[in-house]
């Protein structure tokens, strides 16, 4: 699914009008015009709150890499963001960005490859966070994180940037050094995923969106 999916009610701000109502996008983090090559003409704008029901997929999705936005595009939502199930953001080679200026909320949220997410306020993730980035992927949060774990996966310089921190006392970091998986992230992390040593992002995603449990944890629940 692309952004413009997601909801029909999206405004076209100029450039020079965004960049002074939201300073975020002219701030340190995310450097558009390092991504795109130029600053965008535009920006697409969602005023309010924003709920998705169910699981969804953004940019490239799992298998389609050519359903794509036609142009570089940056969305903001100013609101917060509620995914009521998963949300998984994966760009490949291109860089459409979600600014959010409220906070977001998830069930499990995958950020994949060069997937350019910003957050202005929290992060609750109830289940799972997974971070797979690399090159100009960026997940960007400024204010506090509750995540009931995060399994992270890139093994490049960090491009992941928690501004105050995942403050909840359930939260794990399942793997930061990039090599093979602990025991325990096998102990929350269902056997299913795993290729070998190793965590399948792809399964994850596709389970995750179809409403799947991810953790040992999760799958008690049910």
């Amino acid at each position: 699914m692309l952004f413009g999916q997601l909801t029909t009610t999206w405004e076209t701000v100029p450039w020079e009008e965004a960049a002074q109502r939201y300073p975020f996008l002219v701030g340190p983090d995310l450097e558009l015009d390092a991504l795109f090559g130029e600053e965008p003409t535009h920006v697409f704008v969602h005023s309010g709150d924003l709920v998705v029901a169910g699981g969804v997929a953004v940019g490239c999705g799992i298998d389609d890499v050519s359903a794509r936005e036609d142009v570089e595009v940056v969305h903001v939502i100013d609101g917060n963001l509620t995914v009521e199930g998963a949300l998984h953001f994966y760009n490949e080679g291109y860089y459409p960005t979600l600014c959010v200026t409220g906070s977001v909320a998830a069930r499990n949220l995958l950020c994949v490859s060069e997937c350019v997410l910003f957050i202005a306020g929290a992060l609750r993730v109830e289940d799972l966070l997974v971070t797979d980035l690399y090159e100009a992927g960026l997940l960007s949060v400024e204010g506090p994180c509750s995540v009931g774990a995060w399994l992270q996966l890139e093994v490049r310089d960090p491009l992941v940037h928690l501004g105050v921190g995942p403050e909840s006392e359930r939260t794990r970091i399942l793997r930061a050094d990039g090599g093979s998986e602990t025991d325990a992230t096998a102990a929350v992390v269902l056997p299913e995923f795993f290729d070998g040593d190793r965590v399948d992002v792809r399964k994850l995603a596709a389970a995750a969106l179809a409403g799947h449990p991810l953790t040992v944890e999760a799958a008690r629940e049910r």
